[in-house]
């Protein structure tokens, strides 16, 4: 464990491997713990957060074959949201863990659209015999302007959000995307920028929030928030 954590923290480590510092940071402090720990037992001070069983993981040797060797496959998917699975011809280009699950982006083959699968909603993988189309975006600029696994097609709009002075402190000292920006401050608010597609991700992020947030810009997704605020109230009454 020692090597392991003297291999981790090596500078050299994060250039060749590059920048995952939840996976290492978290594998560095378990092991910091157990070798500060009896190696006996496990100490009764310390509760890691749980995570969850990952579904889907059983196809990702599958897919990592597939994305390398240039392979359309065949999926029989089956999403919440339908009542029968079916068949989707697609040509993997990359996979994305996001909150413990694992999903396939990709371009359907039929819609000619890059689509999201998640992995513990795919029913059976097989080869097909269409000829492989290369993707035309890498991971960073086809994510940039999204949070979660989604990213809706054109540019983001801007956004702007008042944040209560305390509940701030924490976006600021973890902020939610990459684009956050700090534009005005008193001594009650903060006002945050974030060019960002709306999607249900981040609009879950803005509504967990509660009354510490409210969207300044833009109106129309103000608006929409408003709506939905006043069916959650209806569903109370």
């Amino acid at each position: 464990m020692s090597e392991v954590l003297r291999l981790l923290e090596d500078p050299r480590f994060t250039e060749m491997f590059g920048d995952i510092p939840g996976v290492i940071q978290k594998l560095i402090d378990a092991i910091r713990i157990t070798t500060l720990s009896r190696q006996d037992a496990s100490p009764d001070f310390i509760d890691f957060e749980k995570i969850p069983k990952m579904e889907g993981s059983r196809h990702l040797p599958g897919l990592m074959h597939a994305i390398m060797k240039e392979q359309a496959i065949r999926l029989y998917y089956h999403p919440f949201y339908e009542d029968k699975p079916y068949f989707a011809d697609v040509h993997p280009y990359l996979l994305k863990e996001y909150r413990y699950r694992w999903y396939l982006i990709g371009l359907n083959d039929f819609k000619d659209q890059v689509r999201t699968y998640a992995l513990d909603r795919i029913r059976d993988i097989r080869e097909t015999d269409l000829p492989y189309r290369p993707r035309q975006f890498t991971a960073r600029d086809y994510f940039r302007n999204a949070l979660g696994v989604i990213s809706p097609a054109g540019p983001p709009p801007l956004l702007k959000v008042a944040v209560q002075k305390t509940q701030a402190q924490y976006m600021i000292t973890q902020p939610w995307h990459e684009t956050q920006n700090i534009e005005q401050e008193d001594e009650e608010e903060v006002i945050f920028s974030f060019r960002i597609h709306p999607t249900y991700e981040f609009r879950y992020l803005l509504m967990g929030s509660g009354k510490d947030l409210r969207v300044l810009e833009p109106g129309w997704l103000r608006d929409e928030l408003m709506s939905e605020l006043e069916e959650t109230l209806n569903n109370y009454r």
